[in-house]
């Protein structure tokens, strides 16, 4: 009997997302541990690896964004020689750009593995599910929804979306109320835990994979009554059973939900939303003074400018400046160069790719949502470090198909036979057609 082995490749994405701290609380519970710092560090070293072993791997893209991301550490590395007498002064500010090389090792490494994605759901939501039913319980209680004490990462919380689309689509495309079920109890859980930011997030995730279904962009989708139905009458039951009897047994429930409406209606006036304005505020003369490379390594020595509420700064000097804003955050210490560095490929490759007429498989469909609204997370947080991961496996699946595809008589994506599958060594390690991106269709096994 031959084992199937295919699980395995569910590892590095997985390693790259115990990043999350709702993964690895399970093993290391104080959240300030130097082993936390150590494995950050183990991620940037297995990516190396994986980058060194799947090199072949990386379309003609990807190589060069791998160099200019190369090229620039070693610009770094050279400036703090020059003016510090050693190659790497400041490691927070390095590994600001060593964030990156996930996306490159998840990208190199799914052009030549499928992605068991069924698998990967599971074990992410179980995950996320575990975590916040034994460290955080008092989060999933009603005092703690009207005190606004959520108990659970804004990135943890952020996280449960990409397993709500990928069932989503799962239902859509092959049907099952139990799919179904999930999508929505995770949307009541994201809804409940009250991170506004993900509420935006999840809002525009949901339009823009609307969006590729509404305009049959994704594969096996079936808008029939019996489909459309269940979408309808399931939410309302939900509330009616759940929702409306909380509501009108506390009626501070209510008030709580158009408490947090208001704040994100008046963000520049109330809430979490004004507090990272004066942050911004407080730094925009330092962006504007270095608008092209930012202020790099001697950002990280500028004393912290941001003093919140009273006359003591909110973190402590050279501690970085925890910005919570993925774009102040790089237009601070890179510039505008330094924004383009992170986005401007993905970006680029994944809106070629939509705009060709291949439809997308119902897990790329969920990938590609999520990568999208990761744009508007950027505006309230700094991007998580599994982000980068995710986005490397999302270009990896979802890249631009080649030309030869839209040739008539040509199948969009080749059946994978003996003949045609990327080998697993070898000189050349040529993918079967010039510059095609592992497709959905047998790339990722749902």
């Amino acid at each position: 009997m031959k084992i199937n082995l295919r699980f395995r490749h569910v590892l590095p994405i997985l390693g790259v997302m115990a990043t999350d701290r709702a993964f690895n609380e399970f093993v290391v519970p104080d959240g300030e541990d130097p082993s936390l710092v150590l494995y950050s560090y183990a991620i940037t070293g297995l990516s190396l690896l994986l980058i060194a072993a799947c090199f072949r791997y990386l379309s003609a893209v990807m190589w060069r964004w791998l160099l200019v991301t190369l090229a620039a550490t070693a610009a770094l590395a050279l400036e703090s020689y020059n003016g510090w007498g050693t190659l790497m002064v400041y490691p927070h500010v390095f590994a600001k750009l060593l964030a990156l090389l996930p996306i490159f090792a998840m990208y190199a490494y799914y052009r030549r593995n499928p992605l068991p994605a069924g698998l990967l759901m599971v074990l992410l939501l179980a995950g996320l599910v575990i975590n916040l039913a034994f460290y955080h319980p008092d989060a999933l209680s009603l005092s703690a929804f009207l005190e606004n004490e959520r108990g659970f990462d804004v990135t943890s919380a952020f996280l449960l979306l990409l397993p709500a689309l990928y069932y989503f689509n799962q239902y859509l495309s092959q049907g099952g109320l139990l799919r179904l079920a999930v999508f929505f109890l995770i949307l009541a859980l994201i809804v409940f835990l009250q991170h506004r930011t993900v509420w935006l997030t999840t809002a525009l995730a949901v339009a823009l994979n609307g969006l590729l279904v509404l305009t049959g962009r994704v594969e096996g989708v079936r808008l029939s009554m019996p489909r459309l139905m269940p979408m309808l009458l399931m939410p309302l039951l939900m509330g009616l059973l759940g929702g409306a009897a909380i509501v009108l047994d506390n009626p501070k429930v209510l008030r709580k939900l158009e408490s947090s409406v208001e704040d994100i209606e008046n963000v520049d006036k109330q809430g979490t939303g004004s507090w990272r304005l004066q942050q911004f505020e407080s730094y925009q003369s330092f962006v504007e003074e270095h608008p092209i490379a930012g202020m790099r390594l001697e950002g990280f020595e500028l004393p912290m400018q941001f003093y919140g509420d009273g006359d003591h700064p909110v973190w402590a000097d050279r501690t970085g400046h925890h910005f919570h804003s993925f774009y102040l955050d790089r237009l601070f210490y890179f510039g505008i160069l330094g924004v383009l560095l992170v986005l401007a490929v993905p970006v680029a490759q994944l809106w070629k790719r939509v705009r060709q007429r291949v439809p997308f498989g119902p897990t790329t469909a969920a990938f590609v949502s999520y990568a999208g609204c990761a744009l508007l997370y950027g505006v309230s947080y700094d991007w998580p470090p599994y982000l980068y991961g995710v986005i490397g496996l999302t270009l990896a699946i979802a890249g631009p198909v080649p030309v030869a595809a839209f040739a008539p008589g040509v199948p969009a994506y080749p059946a994978a036979t003996p003949a045609n599958m990327p080998p697993a060594g070898g000189a050349s390690g040529r993918l079967p057609y010039p510059g095609l991106q592992a497709p959905a269709a047998h790339a990722v096994h749902s």
